[in-house]
């Protein structure tokens, strides 16, 4: 691996952070949150139109009345539409929770957003939407009961549990599992990242055929957090996320094997504090990276990574 550029793209809001990326009619999109700090309950959604050198196109907001916008991720739906999904919280006047709600809007040209669409889960947090083919399937977590239910469907249409407590302390004796990402293979077996901050805090591998309602689990031995990542060949896939070292937490590039499962770090990107929370996309040999970092001025900002694949890896 060789970081080719680094580029701030966004530092205008107090606070910069929670990234997506996608490829979208031959540009990079890029989704974050914008709010006064990590915490308060003010967050609106930013999405910026990028070409490949990072140069900012067009912006837009996506604002919902009384909610804090939280983890914006993107996809692309079955009919080519650009999906905008996010945990809207909404607080009292002294930033204690109400309730909890996520959203999603789509877009045909990345410009305009539809109105929002209530996804019919209450009270936890679906992270993000993986689709293969025709639906897409995705993790909730709840904080309190240390477990992850797995949804699946059109979030435009319907979207249903299809397997509760998919991964849990109580049925796997494998504490608090919570931020995720899916990818499938070209048959549509499903292998799922899980972030955990319980117990010895490692990450798990999960690993299911179609109907996706029976899960293998594999122990990875390395905490990652804010984790995506994005298939790099049948067997392997690059994993991203925060990486905790002697020196503080890093924004970090991994090497996951799928079918001997371990996570092998490979590349820190400039980064230090609040930070991490990568989207990727990934074009040949080249693999783009979007994240946040505080290590300039101290200040959570959005930052664009280019980094070329063909130095240490080789598709089989």
């Amino acid at each position: 691996m060789k970081l080719l550029s680094v580029k701030q793209i966004w530092t205008r809001a107090n606070h910069n952070a929670f990234t997506d990326l996608r490829e979208f009619k031959q540009h990079l999109f890029c989704c974050f949150r914008e709010a006064e700090n990590h915490i308060s309950g003010d967050g609106d959604v930013r999405v910026l139109k990028l070409n490949e050198e990072g140069h900012i196109l067009s912006n837009e907001r996506v604002h919902i009345s009384g909610a804090d916008l939280r983890d914006p991720k993107l996809s692309i739906s079955p009919d080519g539409k650009l999906l905008l999904l996010a945990y809207a919280r909404f607080n009292s006047d002294s930033n204690q929770t109400l309730k909890t709600q996520p959203y999603c809007w789509f877009s045909t040209d990345g410009y305009s957003w539809s109105s929002p669409t209530v996804l019919p889960i209450q009270n936890e947090w679906l992270w993000r939407l993986s689709f293969h083919k025709d639906f897409a399937l995705g993790f909730t977590y709840n904080k309190r009961l240390e477990r992850l239910n797995l949804y699946k469907g059109n979030p435009l249409r319907q979207i249903e549990c299809i397997k509760p407590k998919v991964l849990s302390k109580e049925t796997h004796n494998l504490g608090y599992p919570n931020e995720s990402d899916i990818i499938f293979s070209e048959n549509g077996d499903a292998y799922a990242l899980v972030r955990r901050d319980a117990d010895s805090y490692s990450a798990q591998l999960g690993y299911a055929k179609a109907p996706y309602t029976q899960w293998q689990w594999s122990d990875l031995g390395h905490y990652i957090g804010g984790p995506a990542m994005i298939k790099f060949d049948e067997g392997t896939a690059i994993a991203a996320g925060r990486l905790w070292l002697q020196s503080g937490p890093k924004m970090a590039l991994f090497k996951l094997d799928l079918k001997q499962p371990s996570l092998t770090p490979m590349m820190t990107l400039p980064s230090e504090g609040d930070s991490s929370y990568p989207g990727l996309v990934l074009n040949g040999d080249k693999l783009y990276v979007s994240y946040y970092s505080s290590h300039i001025d101290r200040k959570s900002s959005i930052y664009l990574a280019e980094v070329d694949l063909s130095n240490g890896l080789e598709r089989t």
